[in-house]
């Protein structure tokens, strides 16, 4: 099985994805939002690159059914229910709706995946179960990390690490390149300090700075879902 990582959704320029599965990574946020979105009953998830389409995407919708969600620079946009915090996608507020989730950088990675027959939404909190559904498919894999505004975060390479260790376990004949094989050890050295490590990544300060550390630490978590979401004809599910 063989597995190659993107450190930003942008390194994918051309890649002919066809034949390939895929898992995006936005660990900080938007990946974790859609997984805690769905384990607490939200019925899909719509992502959008820009504000624009999102807001076009709810007006097509049944609003009352709708939720609008996202952020820009970390931040909820105006008008819109629900930022980015993954702390804000509790059951009372998603269970029976449809979200439509536009940020920064993780929707347009799906969107730029999309040519994947299979794309898996991937973070720290499904990070096993990610693991055990590549693991049911030897097919060519492409680990893509969003990243901030086209360059890698540590954050989604230590995230990509740890879903590489679980794979492992489970495939142990892994080939991976030289990316996949530095995020592998990264997530190995700071297993138990990840802290030591992500607090250098340049988005985790711009999230301190906007007064979201329990986010840090909600999406820093390993495994505490067990759901694979998938993204397919453009609807996240």
């Amino acid at each position: 099985m063989t597995i190659e990582v993107f450190g930003a959704y942008h390194h994918l320029a051309s890649k002919d994805m066809r034949n390939t599965q895929a898992v995006v990574i936005d660990t900080l946020r938007a990946t974790s939002v859609m997984i805690t979105a769905l384990k607490n009953g939200c019925l899909q998830v719509v992502p959008a690159i820009e504000i624009e389409e999102a807001m076009r995407r709810k007006r097509t919708m049944s609003e009352q059914n709708v939720l609008l969600g996202g952020e820009r620079d970390a931040l909820k946009i105006p008008g819109f229910d629900l930022g980015n915090s993954p702390k804000e996608y509790k059951r009372e507020t998603v269970e029976g709706k449809v979200l439509v989730l536009t940020t920064t950088n993780g929707t347009a990675a799906l969107h730029r995946a999309g040519g994947a027959k299979r794309v898996l939404i991937g973070a720290m909190n499904n990070a096993s179960a990610v693991a055990k559904r590549l693991a049911q498919d030897p097919a060519p894999t492409h680990i893509v990390c969003a990243g901030t505004r086209g360059k890698f975060s540590l954050d989604d390479i230590y995230t990509a690490g740890c879903i590489l260790s679980r794979l492992r376990e489970l495939v142990p004949a892994l080939e991976i390149d030289d990316l996949g094989f530095a995020s592998e050890m990264m997530y190995h050295r700071y297993r138990n300090n990840w802290r030591d490590l992500v607090s250098n990544a340049s988005h985790y300060n711009v999230l301190i700075k906007s007064g979201f550390a329990g986010d840090i630490d909600y999406c820093m978590q390993e495994d505490t879902a067990d759901i694979v979401p998938e993204w397919t004809d453009g609807i996240v599910m």
